[in-house]
């Protein structure tokens, strides 16, 4: 994640993202009533847009840039920012036991315990509340860490960022590992679903998402990010299969192929009880 371009992550960086969310959001079942916490709400995107339907969210982010953005951009009535982070969240007794959904959209896979942020955010739900997550999943073409190998291996970009350490950790678990994986994290009735979902990026969203994703970017010189982002579209452009529209690359979420798809497990789940 590139946090020094904060104020790009949103709209045409986030196509892929909010198409996909928009796509599955119903299966949480939101009413208006909802208390909702939205866990690693980066720019508030996709948390002023969910505030339409519900009573309150309390949004967090463990980044100061993020936040900054969401406070200036997606500042709405009822919707609450403040810093935290998701391992940590059900240690503040205000949230415990207080919120009807839970949501966390790509957020587990840059979290370094995620099993711990799994069990502290199932210490903010009520009983029998409900939670959405959306998480990368493993796949050896997923698109960001190709274009890591890709970056590493180019002549000009190479000896920036060859030592660079991405933090990005997918999930290597299966449908059914993951849901005991919850399970044993105090939750019931786990259900994970793999979902693919086509979009189509046009050059300037592919750039957008790249600069915005990729950790190596703010490596490259500001004089030579226009250059740097050239690369990589036209990299995207020779990986794609479909080469019928210049204009545009594909992807389809879920599954990251030779044709540069986005792997990602869909997890719904339903807690009932007092989490121990």
């Amino acid at each position: 994640m590139n946090f020094t371009a904060s104020e790009d992550y949103c709209g045409d960086a986030r196509v892929i993202q909010h198409s996909f969310i928009k796509h599955h959001i119903n299966k949480l079942g939101l009413r208006r009533e909802d208390t909702v916490l939205d866990v690693g709400c980066g720019t508030g995107e996709e948390t002023a847009w969910i505030a339409k339907g519900v009573k309150f969210i309390t949004a967090i982010d463990n980044s100061e840039e993020m936040l900054a953005v969401a406070a200036e951009s997606n500042s709405v009535c009822n919707v609450a920012y403040f810093k935290c982070d998701a391992q940590t969240v059900g240690d503040n007794p205000d949230w415990r036991e207080k919120f009807d959904k839970v949501v966390c959209f790509y957020v587990l896979h840059w979290v370094p315990d995620e099993l711990e942020a799994i069990r502290s955010i199932s210490k903010c739900l009520k009983s029998a509340g409900e939670a959405l997550f959306i998480i990368d999943g493993q796949d050896d073409n997923f698109v960001l860490l190709q274009a890591t190998s890709f970056l590493k291996g180019h002549k000009k970009w190479g000896p920036y960022v060859k030592d660079y350490q991405s933090q990005l950790r997918q999930w290597t678990r299966s449908a059914s590992d993951t849901e005991e994986v919850f399970k044993a994290c105090g939750w019931e009735r786990a259900n994970c679903e793999v979902r693919q979902h086509e979009v189509y990026l046009s050059e300037t969203q592919f750039k957008l998402f790249m600069k915005t994703c990729l950790g190596e970017t703010p490596l490259i010189p500001a004089a030579d990010q226009e250059d740097y982002l050239q690369d990589l579209w036209q990299w995207g452009m020779e990986c794609s299969k479909d080469k019928s529209r210049a204009e545009s690359y594909r992807f389809t979420t879920f599954l990251w192929s030779s044709t540069l798809l986005n792997k990602l497990s869909q997890v719904r789940f339903s807690k009932q009880g007092k989490v121990i």
